[in-house]
């Protein structure tokens, strides 16, 4: 009888210890889509490798899909009802999915963790409601990179300068440094995109909406100053009229020392960091007019209401998004981060990517209400076009503002 009752409890505890591991040994496997500029995914992976020591029940089981391809596999996959649990996002593809995004806000720990990140970034990865519905996982900022070896040979300390200078006292250092470097044949580049315009525009007090984000608000004296100026450095040859009237390189032009100054991205520090070997640069601060100011750009992390395994998704992004994993992932793939907190020795080239999160650092949210608007995007090419027309002296300016402004209001 003993020996009978003895058994019957061996078998009930070896019944509750196979329970106890089998659960122990159960998987919670995260899908992760993603798409690469470089080298994202692997260091993604690298960088949750602790989070996934202290949580040895999740597996993250990542697809990476080229980006032209991007767009529609996630749509497709949410539209079948199996988004993955967690996904990489551009910034243009938050507004694309916003609806099918679970909202950070309004989540304790997301709403702790937006206070550390720039406001211009936040927004980016914002509905139009205000919440954010994707975590910035890096950011880029437009802004100026100088050939410090043309200033030097001018007499010009332009990291020291460029700290408090405007545009008419770019303008002058510029005549200086041409007269100075017999083989720099021009002043400026800037690349031939209406995002690097956008740059002069808000820094002249414009923008392409108004605030409510119902019109376009194009039309007016700030853009115009900033049309103005640009045709400006066009017209007395400070700018090469190859590129935005050509098709002229202007990473090429600055790298040959052709052009003293480039006005492009934080991405340039890494192409520039390869390949200038003949002279000094540097980043700096953009001049003056009304106001300081950059144009956010990066990328984002979310997860979707009918995802999976939310819960465990949104633990993975918040952790991800705390200061310590969003500085290892940074560094390693050689990015700016959205966070204002952030501390960063990158392997080159610290002192330009500070440079460049001053610059976010000062930019007004409205511009990524801007750059995340269906209507700019899709007016993006022709106000390019119109830009050009006004340089070519085919249209006033005023004319150029005009036109801008009546086709972009055509798609509201």
């Amino acid at each position: 009888m003993k020996s009978r009752k003895a058994r019957a409890i061996f078998v009930m505890v070896f019944f509750l210890a196979s329970l106890i591991v089998l659960g122990a040994q159960q998987k919670t496997t995260l899908s992760v889509l993603w798409f690469n500029d470089a080298n994202e995914s692997d260091v993604f992976l690298e960088t949750m490798k602790d989070y996934q020591k202290a949580h040895p029940n999740i597996v993250l089981d990542m697809q990476v899909i080229p980006f032209n391809d991007y767009e529609n596999k996630l749509r497709m996959m949410i539209a079948g009802g199996n988004p993955p649990d967690v996904a990489r996002l551009a910034s243009a593809h938050v507004p694309l999915f916003a609806t099918s995004l679970e909202p950070l806000s309004g989540k304790p720990e997301f709403d702790e963790l937006a206070k550390s990140y720039f406001d211009s970034s936040l927004a980016l990865g914002m509905d139009e409601n205000g919440r954010v519905m994707a975590m910035p996982t890096e950011a880029t900022a437009n802004g100026m990179i100088v050939n410090k070896t043309y200033f030097k040979n001018a007499g010009i300390d332009v990291e020291k300068l460029s700290l408090t200078w405007t545009w008419d006292q770019w303008v002058d250092a510029m005549k200086k440094v041409l007269k100075a470097n017999p083989k720099a044949k021009y002043g400026i580049t800037v690349d031939f995109s209406t995002h690097r315009f956008a740059t002069f525009l808000y820094e002249a007090g414009g923008r392409f909406l108004s605030s409510d984000g119902k019109s376009m608000n194009f039309n007016t004296p700030e853009s115009l100053d900033a049309l103005k100026f640009f045709k400006m450095l066009h017209d007395d040859g400070l700018a090469p009229k190859s590129v935005w009237m050509g098709s002229e390189n202007p990473q090429e032009l600055f790298q040959s020392g052709l052009v003293a100054c480039h006005v492009g991205g934080s991405w340039l520090i890494n192409a520039y960091n390869k390949n200038i070997k003949d002279f000094e640069w540097a980043a700096v601060r953009m001049p003056k007019r009304k106001i300081n100011s950059s144009v956010p750009g990066g990328k984002f992390i979310g997860t979707f209401k009918s995802s999976t395994h939310k819960k465990e998704a949104l633990d993975l992004i918040a952790v991800f998004s705390d200061k310590a994993h969003n500085e290892q992932y940074c560094k390693d793939t050689f990015n700016l981060s959205a966070r204002k907190d952030a501390n960063i020795k990158y392997a080159a080239r610290s002192n330009d990517f500070a440079v460049f999160t001053a610059e976010l650092n000062v930019t007004p949210p409205y511009t990524a209400d801007d750059w995340k608007s269906d209507a700019v995007a899709k007016v993006n090419s022709y106000a390019r076009e119109q830009i050009v027309e006004g340089l070519l002296g085919k249209q006033t300016m005023e004319q150029t503002a005009a036109n801008i402004q009546a086709k972009g209001n055509s798609y509201f």
